[in-house]
C-alpha cells in the first residue's frame, strides 16, 4: 500500500512539473519581442528558466521576462568562415545537421552543430571565430547514448 502511494505521488508530482506554466511576465516580454511569432510552444527550460518554440526558433527567458538567449537555425553556408575552416579541419568528414546561432543577452553570438560520423554523433558549439566553445556526445531522445 505504502508503494502504490509512492508511486502515485511521483506520478502527481512529474504530471505538475510538465504542466508548470511561463509566467505572465515571460510570455509579455516574449509577445513585445516576438509579436508575429507562430506555432509557440512554451516549456521549462530548467527550474526557473521557461523556453519557448516558435516558427524555426527559440528564446529562453527567466521568471521576471528577461531574455536570456535566443536560437534561430541556419543553414551551414550561414556559419562563419572561421567555423567552417574549423570544422573542415578538426571534424572533417562529420556530417552537419541542426546548425543553430544562439545569441545571449549581451548579444554574443555561437553556433551550435550536431555532428555526425559513422556511429559518432557530437554536439559542438562555436563562437564567432571558429573556436570550439564545446564538444559532447549527442544524447539519443529520451537522454540514452
Amino acid at each position: 500500500m505504502t508503494m502504490l502511494v509512492c508511486v502515485a505521488f511521483l506520478i502527481s508530482t512529474s504530471a505538475q512539473k510538465s504542466k508548470e506554466e511561463a509566467p505572465a511576465a515571460a510570455k509579455s516580454a516574449f509577445a513585445s519581442e516576438f509579436p508575429t511569432a507562430q506555432k509557440v510552444k512554451w516549456s521549462v527550460e530548467k527550474p526557473g528558466e521557461f523556453e519557448v518554440e516558435f516558427t524555426e526558433s527559440s528564446a529562453l527567458y527567466d521568471v521576471s521576462g528577461k531574455l536570456l538567449e535566443t536560437e534561430t537555425e541556419i543553414r551551414e553556408g550561414a556559419l562563419p568562415q572561421a567555423a567552417k575552416a574549423t570544422i573542415a579541419k578538426d571534424f572533417a568528414g562529420f556530417k552537419l545537421d541542426e546548425i543553430e546561432k544562439a545569441t545571449d543577452a549581451k548579444g554574443v553570438a555561437s553556433y551550435e552543430i550536431e555532428a555526425a560520423k559513422g556511429k559518432e554523433k557530437l554536439k559542438l558549439s562555436f563562437d564567432a571565430n571558429g573556436k570550439l566553445l564545446s564538444k559532447e556526445p549527442l544524447k539519443k531522445e529520451g537522454g540514452k547514448n
